[in-house]
């Protein structure tokens, strides 16, 4: 079984979860959302993926946490303190609206979301190359709750190219 942990706020966690609703593989699987107050209870769970996309006060007991994890997923433009972050024997994947991240947003309109791959992502069925990939702007969801779905369906699902989740195509 996969262990996906998320650390992020209370109404991003609402928002993932109701998006990851629509998705019968990512339901049955673990999604873990990692708060400082949680932490001390999970720090022997061995995550597969760890998603940071908001600031995390204990910093050594994520790193624990970090030490095995097999993708560390970050959001680039929080405010956070990277350096202060052990992600040395974990395949990184960035995100954000920085033109460096591995997955950025490279387009917003009131219409649509367009998120651009940049670099290679390898998973468990082999790699997922560079492409563009257009979302449905929906005012119910933060952008970057969006990314973390999409990144975790091209990390998880063998066929993402169908994905229709809730406007997601």
């Amino acid at each position: 079984m996969v262990f996906i942990g998320i650390v992020t706020d209370s109404k991003s966690e609402r928002d993932i979860e109701k998006l990851l609703s629509y998705n019968k593989f990512l339901t049955e699987n673990n999604v873990i959302f990692i708060k400082n107050k949680n932490i001390d209870n999970i720090k022997n769970v061995h995550f597969d993926t760890v998603i940071i996309n908001s600031e995390f006060e204990k910093v050594d007991e994520l790193n624990k946490i970090l030490q095995n994890a097999k993708n560390v997923i970050i959001n680039m433009d929080i405010n956070a303190k990277y350096e202060d972050l052990n992600i040395t024997n974990s395949n990184l994947i960035t995100y954000g609206f920085n033109s460096k991240s591995s997955i950025t947003i490279s387009s917003v309109t009131d219409d649509d979301v367009l998120i651009c791959v940049q670099r290679n992502i390898y998973n468990n069925y082999g790699e997922i190359e560079l492409q563009e990939i257009k979302l449905d702007n929906s005012e119910n969801y933060s952008i970057y709750d969006l990314i973390i779905v999409v990144v975790l369906f091209l990390m998880y699902l063998p066929n993402y190219e169908e994905i229709n989740i809730n406007g997601i195509k």
